[in-house]
């Protein structure tokens, strides 16, 4: 008596070899076999002519593990057939935890992406102040506790780490914090953790220098994790940073992968030439790097509400909109760029490069969608003269921007810009894996929230736009990169293939139909063509309707 029966399906099983017509049973959490069950009997069947059997997709790069609390159920991950997310990336986690970082990390639960998150987590397990856990241990077994939709594959964040001994100043380690951080380290990875990871543009982590996270990717080395790493620049400075990723590969002796992988700007097309053949001489010389990518040709969406200095992007909408209107408050905006320009040597965020972005959506002109924000901006760059600019600019940049705003009902979202054919290279390249960069979701997060399609519609993607329009390959080699290959890389020796004894991680799907439908405007668009996901054996997707199940794991290092 078998758990679940699937019959007649196109077996494609991860390996890249030709898929075959064949049953596949379930049994106890484990794939029983795969043959012919004539006359066997299940629990469920399962009638798979005509639609394909594949191993659950493995997301390479994730940040679930900061929605998982409050988005248990992982619906958007499991309606595109990911059953197994690797997590605790960019140098950010959900622990460990201590002082200002807790509730830093608190902030970035409840008030960013998330939505509310539920009281016992915000009050404490027992004392009703802080989070419900502090070590990564702790973290990992709240998880446990309370049951998640996918599997977490869970790395720990070097930002957390810094800042949990060096605090936010931005300034070198001393060797002594060095060793403490060391330590803290070996501590996460005894506690679950597969490696560690880097977010080198992102504060605190930035603040480390190269020899710093060396040191720590020692460590991970010495228990054979993952260092994973957003590189420093993905943009002019692209190569060099892919370069500080081989330099910590080959010093810690450390196996690596390039997060998100992209080169952002007009004049940085192509690049992505020059770093992939930067990696393959690396794996050459021994040096395990490769890299991951989202299918798409923008990057994260953000609002352009979030970026003028005094604006509360979530108060009331009418209270952002006098402010937006009123004189003092522009002046006051046009004072605090200045400042940031002249203490980073730079206009802050977006506003050093508007060139490199595009307009996602607008409010009410529809026109201005894909449009490059530099163009509808009008707004001539300061000049090339050292300092900050000066008070009439920044005054007709504050004035433009809040202008914008106001015109589209306060709603206008960005997005880095990329080139669809360096997307299509590097997720063409065989080492190449795939990751969301996404949270994954349980409801909609409202418009005030900005949300990128890859939230829902990453995996078909690539199995539909790529592999079909754009011949990314055969079903059998697009499954294995979005499967085995990754499952290698993580040292996952059962999950990845569709194998007897494995874990029964199984998406079954349509390989002539499946398809994304989330968008820019409308990012919350489930995709088509997956109708069932099994994880761990567990019913997950039935017919493409999520099932209430969370059978998902934390797979501890």
């Amino acid at each position: 008596m078998l758990d679940v029966l699937i019959r007649g399906g196109l077996i494609v099983d991860g390996t890249g070899n030709p898929p075959y017509v064949a049953d596949l049973g379930i049994s106890g959490g484990r794939i029983a076999g795969l043959g012919s069950f004539e006359g066997a009997e299940a629990a469920t069947v399962i009638d798979a002519r005509g639609l394909a059997v594949a191993p659950g997709f493995i997301d390479m790069h994730s940040h679930s593990d900061l929605s998982l609390p409050s988005h248990p159920r992982a619906r958007s991950s499991l309606l595109q057939g990911i059953t197994t997310e690797v997590a605790g990336s960019c140098g950010w986690s959900p622990a460990p935890l201590k002082g200002e970082v807790a509730q830093t990390v608190l902030k970035m639960l409840s008030e960013g992406l998330l939505g509310e998150v539920p009281s016992q987590i915000a009050a404490g397990a027992d004392d009703g102040s802080g989070p419900a856990w502090h070590s990564f241990g702790e973290y990992l077994d709240y998880l446990d506790k309370h049951g998640i939709g996918v599997n977490l594959y869970p790395i720990v964040g070097q930002s957390l780490i810094r800042a949990h001994i060096v605090g936010l100043d931005r300034r070198p380690a001393t060797p002594g914090e060095i060793e403490a951080m060391e330590a803290l380290t070996r501590a996460c990875l005894e506690e679950g953790a597969h490696g560690l990871s880097t977010g080198r543009s992102y504060m605190p982590g930035a603040s480390s220098s190269t020899a710093e996270v060396v040191a720590l990717a020692r460590v991970v080395a010495r228990y054979d994790g993952l260092y994973t790493s957003h590189v420093k620049d993905e943009s002019g400075g692209v190569v060099e940073a892919v370069e500080e990723a081989v330099r910590i590969g080959r010093e810690a002796g450390v196996r690596v992968e390039v997060s998100h992988h992209k080169a952002i700007g007009r004049e940085n097309f192509g690049k992505v030439a020059r770093t992939l053949a930067l990696m393959e001489e690396a794996r050459r010389e021994g040096i395990d790097i490769t890299c991951d990518v989202y299918p798409y040709s923008f990057a994260q969406v953000f609002s352009l509400l979030g970026e003028i200095p005094g604006v509360t992007p979530r108060g009331a909408p009418d209270d952002v909109r006098a402010s937006l209107g009123h004189p003092e408050f522009r002046e006051r905006a046009a004072n605090e760029v200045r400042k940031a320009a002249a203490r980073d040597g730079k206009l802050p965020g977006f506003l050093a490069s508007p060139h490199h972005y595009l307009i996602v959506t607008a409010g009410r002109d529809a026109d201005l969608e894909g449009r490059a924000f530099e163009e509808v901006l009008g707004i001539e760059p300061p000049g090339t003269k050292k300092g900050p600019p000066d008070e009439a600019w920044s005054r007709r940049l504050v004035d433009r921007l809040a202008d914008l705003l106001l015109e589209q009902d306060l709603k206008l979202h960005l997005a880095a810009l990329m080139s669809e054919d360096d997307v299509f290279a590097v997720l063409s390249h065989p080492e190449t894996m795939v990751g969301t960069d996404a949270f994954a979701l349980d409801r909609e997060l409202g418009e005030r929230t900005p949300v990128h399609p890859r939230h829902f519609g990453t995996f078909p993607r690539v199995l539909g736009h790529y592999r079909r329009s754009r011949g990314l390959g055969d079903l059998a080699g697009v499954v294995h990169k979005l499967t085995a290959l990754p499952a290698r890389k993580l040292r996952l020796t059962d999950r990845g293939l569709l194998a007897r004894g494995g874990w029964a991680d199984v998406v079954v799907f349509d390989p002539e139909t499946i398809s994304d439908r989330a968008t820019g405007k409308e990012p919350y668009l489930a995709p088509v063509g997956v109708e069932w996901v099994i994880v761990n054996g567990v019913m997950a997707v039935e017919r493409g309707a999520l099932s209430s199940d969370r059978a998902g794991k934390v797979l501890r290092r």
